[in-house]
């Protein structure tokens, strides 16, 4: 039986050649793990710089990595959109400019029910949504100022005082910017006969502080709108946000500053989150705080509006929603941009373009079972388009005294 030796030799040779490439296929492939997304040590800001296809390949592949490993889209999305998505996105073929591959990329995102998914450049969309709307129903009373986000005036007519607060955006909580916020809320409440707060224009960040606005105006933590947050607790998903709040410190760097301590604050959370997340000690589920039922006795007692446009968004839009088991709440103006259920986005930049990959790692659904992604919050009291809801919300309290 001799003739069974030439067949041993040749499957020999068989399995040595599979070794082989498997080991350049390992060899020549990135390693796929938090590192594979972390923040290039340079990253490309020429929007005509020209990529080869080997260079739009493995951005690629740092896309839909993070996408799958990061992104609570995958679980959450409507059936259908993530599978089609990836398939558009792997169909991505050949070099090409920054700008046109970043068109590319950010066109497939935006067809997905989630709005914050998208891919910039120099922190610019890619790609212009024909859909999207603009906010019509006037501008904010305050124009942010030096950094500050928020602003607290008394404003009369017909011998009734109205309490403004005008919050523009939401930096961190833990930011200098908010020093005296709410110390100036409490110091002029007393004085008001309502109380306006002015979002229109608020794209949105960390509503932390909007949620305090919301309980010490009620008297308490209030119950939310919303059932359990889910959030994605990969290392890749920690990983995105150390990308972050490095690239935020990287800016101010450039800019010849010093990096604010709380950006250096937030990178170290996070970083301490993906290390307790590589030894599997992150629960997927946040328990969530579901607050107190409104008690009138323990708020404010004084009728509230809040003013909403299109161009509020994700952090305005929860903090609208903070204020929705308030029966003293009412929304003026129009829908808000619909950035409601996929929330808490960090970032990957892909290391030969410099694109910017926004992914959501969260997802927030209402009790009632409502879906108002890209649709968003309708106000209980509607503004004409080109009219100011500032004034809507004044004669809405003249019309009920």
């Amino acid at each position: 039986m001799k003739r069974s030796f030439p067949y041993k030799s040749r499957f020999s040779e068989f399995l040595f050649l599979l070794f082989v490439l498997y080991f350049t296929a390992c060899t020549s492939t990135p390693k796929r793990d938090f590192n594979f997304i972390a923040l290039p040590e340079t990253i490309n800001k020429d929007p005509n710089k020209t990529l080869s296809s080997s260079e739009v390949e493995y951005d690629l592949s740092q896309a839909i990595y993070a996408l799958e490993t990061a992104y609570s889209g995958k679980r959450f999305l409507p059936k259908g959109e993530f599978h089609a998505l990836m398939k558009n996105l792997e169909g991505i073929r050949g070099g090409d400019s920054v700008l046109n591959f970043c068109e590319k990329m950010d066109r497939y995102l935006d067809a997905v029910s989630d709005s914050h998914l998208s891919a910039k450049f120099n922190d610019e969309n890619c790609y212009k949504s024909p859909g999207k709307r603009k906010p019509s129903v006037g501008k904010n009373f305050y124009a942010e100022k030096n950094g500050t986000p928020w602003n607290v005036r008394l404003e009369k007519k017909n011998r009734k005082s109205a309490l403004l607060i005008s919050i523009t955006g939401f930096p961190p909580s833990t930011s200098p910017a908010w020093a005296g916020f709410i110390e100036s809320v409490q110091h002029h409440l007393p004085k008001a006969n309502l109380i306006i707060i002015d979002m229109r224009g608020n794209g949105g960040g960390d509503d932390t502080t909007g949620y305090e606005l919301s309980a010490l105006l009620a008297g308490s933590e209030l119950k939310t709108p919303y059932a359990k947050q889910w959030s994605n607790t990969t290392p890749e998903a920690q990983q995105l946000f150390v990308n972050t709040f490095e690239h935020w410190a990287r800016i101010v760097q450039e800019e010849g500053k010093p990096v604010p301590s709380h950006l250096l604050d937030l990178k170290k959370t996070f970083i301490a989150r993906r290390e307790k997340a590589l030894k599997g000690e992150m629960a997927a589920q946040s328990s969530g705080s579901y607050g107190q039922d409104f008690v009138l006795e323990k708020s404010a007692r004084k009728p509230i509006y809040i003013l909403i446009d299109a161009d509020c968004a994700s952090s305005c839009e929860s903090t609208t929603d903070a204020f929705e088991n308030n029966t003293l709440v009412k929304t003026v103006g129009e829908n808000t941009a619909g950035y409601v259920h996929f929330g808490n986005s960090g970032g990957v930049i892909l290391k030969n373009s410099g694109i910017r990959l926004q992914v959501a790692i969260s997802y927030n659904s209402y009790l009632d079972g409502r879906f108002i992604e890209k649709v968003g919050i309708t106000p209980k009291i509607p503004v004409p388009a080109g009219s100011d809801a500032k004034e809507y919300a004044w004669n809405d309290f003249f019309m009920k005294k």
